[in-house]
């Protein structure tokens, strides 16, 4: 203990002499435990509240009854009458509410005085259309509910009247408070077969998130064990299983598959009307799909399950009990929590790299400084063992002064800004155990890890080196050598995933575990070789724009290299993620971004079509180019692989998306409508095949997903014939960048959410095969400069010619199209969506490393700090020599800004090379197989060169003006005095 005590009066000692340093890294400390409050704090807040969540969840109900559900995005099946009249009969049962949940578009209805909002990126492709199976439901769900008392606490107005034929709704407070909502407003809310303009006549509080209830997430309750799989039954049979619906053609109208909300249980995101208005929406009757049950006080929820779990779990379809402990372990496994999870760890190893590389540079820098020292207090009497104390000891004590200093920081800096801006903490802040812990854990190990190689260092000095100045310039094959094998390690990542054959799932082991870890490495052993370099390249411009002589700059980072690449790596951490972030993000953008090939617009007339009388009527639409409209015959159809099995490759991919043309007007060599380029057979070839029939043209990267090539036959099944086949031989491959997004929002995703192919085929032949109706689809091209609004709106009066037909849909049999909808997407309008959506998306991926990058820069000031102090002998003798103040804080800031271009050259080869190989490996993780695009986005990662310039600026610029403000005596005796 004595020991101990005496080597932190060593400590101490030198924290005084060197307050400064202290003081820097500290602050360094202090910003990274900062970043990990301000991001965990949320996730503790939600963890906190799971109890009160779950109970808003429930409402005024004890359990929920529903389907143990199928796969994400089928239709939910009904609960039958009978059972609702059985659960009615129970003696321990209070009140039996059904409801069912039917996916809308909702808009709120502002006045023509009021200005409009700027659209969002998916407000510009949905708006006012209806929901499309392919476009995320972004809008809340309508709930359809006979409830005659609120089952949610009223926030305003009231609940909704006794009359079931009146317009009113009742919006969550949620969704008002985002659709700027109040009581007496009104929204617009469409669906497929109409559009109903309702009043809201009250708000209602819900949990802000549906817990995630699927299976084994304790839905069955009790874990007793399922009834129907004891009866040798399949659990998932009842749910597979549809109301019978004819064909097509027998039905006289169109099959569609109704776009599904992806919610299970009850909807948060809600709005809440009677039966009777939701059928008049939806064009049919509602269903049940949900019951939510109260019980009488004498009857517990366990009790109310021992009763009724057997029967439920062998209903068809299969039912389940959720109650108040279902929800709250739902509540723990939503998309939201596993999100800020992954926030929160994200931030936790960005800060421990922050602490390790700030707390490694102030101790290393302290090593090189006090060479001597330390040589003399091994002469005097301390060990190997004290000199390593010593330096732990420092470590520690910085770390431990920075994350108190940190924890309350960041907590007032949290509680200012969940008041400020509460947008930020949606819900709310809270610093709880789990944010303390993590937070000493991370300054604990980055400050542990940081002293191990200064500590190293300082025991290796022995006390003859008291007697002469250790030589700090490396040997220039060291940097040489270091260099080279850092180019081999880095080389590793590329080949690992475009060379090397292997497996995919190797290639992703292989690229996780190993070679991009190894790229790290690399870029370490390659950062003295950059700092070099840059000096060498750089260092004249410098002179020349900064007026110093050559001399002064010839050695400035390479005569203290490892000071200079500390500083270097410590702000590649931030600044490379923040470029391999931005590199992959914008490439990955390309390949999905609309390419010239498409027509300027494709309008689906929803859900009835058009008769073949009033096909000629697009040609007369103001603002349509009469001579370029082509009718498809359009069907999502599911592929049938046969004995092998689906490719790997193909995640989505159990379906495709046929297109029926004309071949002739599509690539006829004059004036083709899809100019698209063939990257495997050619225009005449293809267009003769397609004309014969029973051929097909394929994109580019279904082609390398499936491995199947010109020659090979694709087998689907036609959605409304499940016991037929149809067979396409590919006549051709071609490049169809960007059909992801037109296929997502334009309604030709008929059945399914996802997608994994647009096919060409012939018309005729497309129709025939699949059953096909009135033509629901055509491409155009408009005139310049044509009013996208008023040729929808033209589009729109086509449409309701055909007001108050019918059509088939999947799963719930004949449905009345009050409103028949005509969509026009115009290619234009997705290409500016994506790119609002996309820079949205890659930016918010980059704020953690550029807070990193920010935090980072105390580092620079540290190794600025040294620099100075080290060369303070230097700069005396200068200045008595005839150098002036200003060429003294030009030659400091001359070295901050090489500091910045290193740094921005290191970052820029990781961040292309780590982008480069994660947009190649997105073609074997089974979500895009198509050729790798490499995108380099100058614009934006110039933004994070110049901020990466500017805060090396601002961390050299109290160096730099008090090394201009001493004379030339005190430089001497200071100096003197450090030597």
């Amino acid at each position: 203990m004595a020991n101990l005590r005496f080597l932190a009066k060593l400590v101490l000692s030198q924290l005084r002499l060197h307050p400064g340093r202290a003081v820097i890294t500290t602050l360094g400390v202090v910003a990274s435990t900062c970043a990990v409050v301000w991001v965990v704090s949320g996730y503790d807040a939600l963890v906190s509240q799971f109890d009160e969540n779950a109970g808003k969840y429930l409402g005024r109900y004890d359990a929920l009854i529903l389907s143990r559900g199928g796969p994400p995005g089928s239709p939910t099946p009904p609960i039958d009458e009978s059972l609702i009249a059985s659960l009615r009969l129970d003696a321990g049962v209070l009140e039996v509410n059904p409801i069912s949940n039917s996916r809308v578009s909702v808009n709120r209805v502002q006045p023509d005085s009021e200005p409009r909002e700027p659209a969002s990126s998916l407000g510009l492709l949905v708006g006012n259309r209806p929901p499309v199976n392919g476009a995320p439901p972004i809008d809340p769900t309508l709930v359809s509910t006979p409830a005659s008392d609120p089952p949610y606490e009223i926030v305003s107005g009231e609940w909704l009247g006794t009359d079931p034929e009146s317009l009113f709704v009742v919006v969550g407070a949620d969704v008002a408070e985002e659709m700027g909502v109040a009581v007496g407003d009104e929204l617009l809310v469409t669906a497929l077969a109409n559009q109903v303009r309702l009043q809201v006549v009250g708000l209602v509080e819900q949990a802000p998130e549906t817990p995630s209830l699927s299976e084994g997430r304790g839905g069955g309750g009790g874990g007793q064990p399922d009834a129907a799989k004891r009866a040798g039954r399949d659990p998932d049979r009842a749910s597979k299983e549809r109301p019978p619906v004819k064909p097509a053609a027998e039905a006289g109208g169109t099959q569609l598959g109704l776009p599904s909300g992806f919610v299970q249980g009850v909807a948060t995101n809600a709005i809440y009307v009677r039966p009777s208005i939701a059928a008049q929406i939806n064009g049919y009757a509602s269903q049940p799909q949900v019951l939510q049950v109260a019980v009488r006080h004498t009857v517990s929820t366990d009790q109310f399950r021992q009763v009724w779990q057997e029967k439920l779990a062998s209903n068809r379809p299969p039912l389940k009990i959720v109650d108040f402990a279902a929800v709250r372990g739902g509540m723990e496994s939503t998309r939201s929590v596993s999100g800020q999870q992954s926030q929160a760890w994200a931030a936790t190893g960005m800060a421990s790299l922050a602490a390790i590389f700030i707390i490694f540079s102030t101790l290393s820098m302290g090593v090189s400084e006090r060479a001597r020292e330390l040589a003399m207090m091994r002469a005097v009497a301390l060990t190997r063992t004290q000199i390593a104390g010593i330096i732990a000891i420092e470590s520690v004590l910085l770390a431990a002064i920075g994350w108190l200093a940190g924890l309350l920081a960041g907590w007032l800096m949290v509680i200012v800004g969940s008041r400020v801006l509460p947008g930020l903490f949606s819900s709310g802040a809270v610093l709880g155990w789990g944010c303390v812990l993590l937070t000493g854990l991370t300054v604990l190990i980055g400050a542990l890890g940081a002293a191990i190689l200064p500590a190293w260092r300082a025991m290796r000095i022995e006390p003859l080196d008291a007697m002469s100045a250790p030589v700090t310039t490396p040997h220039a094959g060291k940097w040489v050598v270091m260099g080279m094998v850092g180019i081999v390690l880095s080389a590793a990542t590329p080949l690992c995933v475009f060379v090397i054959p292997m497996s995919d799932a190797w290639r992703k082991w292989c690229y996780a575990f190993v070679t991009y870890p190894v790229l790290l490495l690399g870029m370490i052993l390659l950062a003295p070789a950059v700092v070099v370099i840059c000096e060498r390249v750089f260092a004249p411009l410098l002179n020349s724009v900064l007026k110093l002589d050559r001399r002064m700059m010839k050695t400035q980072l390479s005569s203290n290299l490892w000071r200079s690449v500390s500083a270097t790596l410590a702000l590649s951490v931030g600044l490379g993620l923040y470029a391999s972030t931005q590199t992959w993000g914008y490439s990955m953008l390309k390949p999905f971004t609309p390419g010239d090939w498409l027509p300027d617009a494709i309008v689906a007339f929803h859900p009835v079509g058009l008769e073949k009388a009033d096909e000629p009527l697009i040609e007369q639409v103001d603002g349509v180019e009469p001579e370029q409209v082509m009718p498809l015959a359009i069907e999502q159809a599911k592929f049938d692989w046969g004995e092998s099995e689906q490719p790997s490759r193909l995640k989505f991919g159990d379906n495709g998306v046929i297109c029926g043309l004309d071949p002739q007007a599509a690539w006829a060599a004059d004036d083709p409508m899809l100019p698209v380029e063939f990257v495997e057979g050619d225009r005449e070839s293809a267009i003769a095949a397609l004309a014969r029939g029973n051929a097909c043209v394929v994109s580019q990267d279904f082609s390398m997903a499936t491995g199947r090539g010109i020659g090979d036959e694709i087998t689907m099944i036609p959605p409304s014939a499940d016991s037929e086949r149809v067979g396409y031989r590919i006549a051709g491959i071609v490049s169809l960048p960007g059909w992801q997004w037109v296929t997502k929002f334009s309604g030709v995703r008929r059945h399914f959410v996802r997608t994994g192919a647009l096919i060409f085929a012939n018309r005729e032949q497309v129709h025939k095969d699949f059953h096909l109706g009135r033509t629901e689809f055509f491409w155009l091209n408009l005139k310049p400069h044509a009013d996208l609004t008023a040729v929808e709106a033209e589009f729109q009066s086509i449409a309701e010619r055909h007001a108050g037909e019918s059509f088939t849909a999947t799963g719930v049999g004949e449905i009345k199209a009050y409103r028949p909808f005509a969509r026009m997407t115009a290619s234009e309008t997705v290409r500016k969506a994506i790119e609002m959506r996309a820079d949205d998306m890659i930016w918010g991926m980059s704020y953690l490393p550029l807070v990193t990058l920010v935090i980072m820069s105390l580092a620079v000031a540290n190794t600025v700090i040294a620099s100075v102090r080290s060369r303070t002998w230097e700069f005396g003798v200068m200045r008595s020599v005839g150098v002036t103040r200003g060429q003294l804080v030009r030659l400091v800031v001359a070295e901050t800004v090489l500091i910045a271009i290193a740094a921005c050259v290191l970052s820029l080869l990781f961040g292309l090379t780590a982008g480069w190989c994660g947009v190649g490996m997105a073609q074997f993780g089974g979500w895009f197989a198509g050729p790798p695009s490499f995108t380099i986005p100058w614009a934006q990662l110039s933004i994070g060169f110049a901020i990466t310039v500017g805060l090396c600026l601002l961390a050299g610029l109290w160096p730099a003006i008090k090394i201009g403000r001493a004379e030339p005596l005190e430089l001497l005796q200071a100096g003197r005095a450090s030597q």
